[in-house]
């Protein structure tokens, strides 16, 4: 959200840092000029009360940091900043332990007014700059880093909500270029969030929330402002060629939510054993890549006719490649779906297979695309989004098929392939553009599948008798039992589409 910008600017200014010291020199003045120049290119506005030299050291007192957009503001500002020569060429720089950022959402086209205050504090804060005056680098390490919520009003109501998120062991380098880009890693040993928040209106309820991840790591390059989300016209600045790109890991993490009031009553908690995130945007594609791996969830409430519902993951993920940039030109773009070894309690199990009619082996899916696409617009550019048709968005030129997993309740589908479109052939398949290729899959234990859903009461015998018929239709035995295979193909210049060599239309 775009009112988050400032506390995130704020945060490469004050606490990130950069490589270790280089072979030129910084001097006090050189450091907060370039923290100046910084807030420039984030789109920040930075002041200061008044500025003091003493021969190397440089004090700056009631530093304030704003920022608006067109929904949004937030200001904070920091006491004292200190700005200290160490005669090798490197600055030291110490601060006010503690500051507070005020931010404001008011939507231009309705929607709830925010207004939210947060405290940021350090313990054992060390920040030292080095580099040169046009490309100034910074290494830091705290304790501790603390941001809390404070006062929270919404729609001119306030919300009685605590909220702390602690940072322990941080330490990092953060890298800055004089062509306005940045290169920053950081690394914390836990994270810790507590949450609490009473029922608006004086009502009973309330609802609590604690999680915590271990070996946090986080790595990030790119343009300043568009990392900082300084960029008011985001598909000008992609066009220019900014970019950023930023991937963050975890250990062990653990997590709880408690919502207890009258009408209902829940409580959630999970853990997974780790996990990734990468955020990548640029002119040529949005990469977005989430993953979990060793996951378990619980949930019980008033609401749910079990004692407490239980799944496990081994591993859970979700990618996205797309193009973001109208172009004429096919670029590539990629999907990709994880669901490895979904499992519930035998609990849930007895409610749907109370006989054991069925395996309970945990369930698999996993589908992973990729292709070949343009845009007739830009996707960050709502004037080009409104001058689009609506029904021709994108144009696609291939997509493959890499793989094609789902395996559940003792069914396995497989599957893998290819196609290739034709943009100039939109009546061969009634204005789809005419596809050419194979899709090649393979099914085993599906026969036994369906006997088990009869004799279990959950599909009748003449619908398991039509799917029988659509599968002889379309496929053929495979080597072992109870296996199909099936090759579909289409031929997109004549419409012609066949299973196994048959033709089906």
């Amino acid at each position: 959200m775009k009112h988050w910008h400032l506390l995130s600017g704020t945060a490469c200014i004050l606490v990130a840092a950069g490589t270790s010291a280089a072979q030129a020199d910084v001097t006090s003045a050189d450091v907060w000029a370039a923290w100046q120049s910084m807030a420039t290119q984030m789109g920040e506005t930075l002041t200061a009360g008044s500025e003091t030299q003493d021969g190397g050291t440089l004090t700056v007192t009631d530093m304030a940091v704003s920022m608006e957009t067109t929904d949004a503001s937030a200001t904070g500002t920091i006491p004292e900043v200190v700005f200290t020569e160490n005669g090798d060429g490197t600055v030291s720089i110490t601060m006010t332990p503690s500051y507070d950022v005020m931010l404001n959402v008011t939507p231009e086209e309705g929607g709830e007014t925010v207004e939210m205050s947060l405290n940021i504090a350090y313990e054992g804060l060390n920040l030292t700059a080095s580099g040169d005056p046009d490309a100034v680098n910074y290494d830091f390490d705290a304790s501790s880093v603390t941001i809390s919520v404070g006062d929270l009003v919404v729609d001119e109501e306030q919300m009685e909500l605590d909220v702390d998120v602690t940072l322990s062991d941080v330490a990092g380098s953060y890298e800055t270029g004089a062509d306005a880009s940045v290169v920053s890693k950081v690394t914390a040993a836990t994270m810790n969030l507590v949450a609490h928040m009473d029922e608006p209106d004086g009502g009973d309820g309330t609802f609590d929330m604690t999680a915590e991840l271990a070996d946090i790591s986080m790595e990030s390059e790119g343009s300043v402002a568009l990392m900082a989300g300084g960029v008011k016209e985001l598909s000008t600045a992609l066009a220019n060629g900014q970019s950023s790109m930023t991937t963050v890991t975890h250990g062990a993490g653990s997590y709880e939510v408690v919502l207890d009031n009258k009408d209902d009553s829940f409580d959630l908690n999970g853990s997974a054993e780790s996990g990734a995130l990468t955020v990548g945007l640029s002119s040529e594609a949005l990469t977005y890549d989430v993953s979990n791996t060793g996951i378990a969830m619980n949930l019980s409430g008033a609401q749910i006719p079990l004692p407490e519902v239980a799944v496990t993951m081994a591993e859970m993920g979700f990618a996205l490649t797309t193009p973001v940039s109208k172009s004429e030109e096919p670029q590539d773009f990629a999907f990709a779906l994880t669901l490895n070894e979904l499992g519930v309690s035998e609990m849930i199990w007895g409610l749907i297979d109370p006989s054991s009619a069925l395996p309970h082996d945990p369930a698999t899916l996993r589908l992973d695309l990729a292709g070949k696409a343009n845009f007739l617009f830009d996707l960050f550019d709502p004037e080009s989004m409104e001058m689009v048709d609506a029904e021709m968005p994108a144009e696609i030129h291939e997509l493959d098929v890499n793989e094609l997993k789902l395996e559940v309740a003792g069914a396995d589908l497989t599957g893998n392939g290819g196609f290739t479109f034709d943009m100039n052939n939109l009546e061969t398949f009634d204005g789809v553009p005419a596809p050419t290729g194979r899709l090649n899959l393979q099914l085993t234990g599906a026969n036994a599948l369906l006997d088990n859903l009869v004799a279990m009461g959950l599909l009748p015998q003449d619908q398991a008798m039509g799917a029988r018929m659509m599968m002889g239709l379309f496929a053929r035995p495979g080597e072992g039992e109870d296996s199909l295979v099936s090759e579909i193909e289409i031929d997109g210049a004549t419409g012609a589409i066949s299973a196994n060599g048959q033709r089906l239309q």
